[in-house]
């Protein structure tokens, strides 16, 4: 009887790479604490992921953002990023949604970025052509204050 040995199989030719993060459901983690920045994920239906950021985003945590959120997408259509509660927001913060707009075209997820006045303020400077999906603020959404929300997310255990 043979078995599959991976080792002494030859690679197939591949003609480009893409990176593709399908993280196992059963260990989505929702909350974790970068830096003065706590992020939480939840799912909603059909099929969309809702992250929201609290705290501060600049050089120190912008690049775990863009991994966070690159990692929550697994086999969802639709992502909302809600940075309304963000009381900090760098330029690599910028550069980080710039990432994840890049992976959400590449991997066909409808996407949307939900600022607060930190956030917006610095896209006015940043994305003038307002090339990142900026939406207002949903009722369906932000059924919260922006004060229970740091609850949701952990800032006031």
């Amino acid at each position: 009887m043979s078995t599959y040995d991976p080792i002494s199989e030859p690679l197939s030719p591949v003609s480009s790479t893409q990176r593709v993060f399908r993280p196992d459901p059963t260990s989505f983690e929702l909350r974790e604490e970068h830096h003065r920045a706590t992020f939480s994920a939840c799912e909603l239906p059909p099929s969309t992921v809702l992250v929201t950021i609290h705290g501060e985003i600049d050089a120190t945590n912008s690049m775990a953002l863009a991994r966070y959120i690159e990692k929550r997408l697994g086999g969802s259509r639709k992502l909302i990023v809600d940075l309304q509660t963000v009381e900090f927001f760098a330029a690599s913060g910028f550069a980080a949604l710039s990432n994840i707009n890049v992976v959400c075209a590449r991997t066909g997820v409808r996407w949307q970025l939900l600022p607060g006045n930190h956030v917006r303020r610095l896209l006015k400077v940043c994305d003038p052509n307002r090339e990142l999906p900026v939406a207002e603020p949903a009722a369906k959404y932000t059924r919260t204050r922006p004060g229970d929300r740091k609850l949701l997310v952990g800032r006031n255990n």
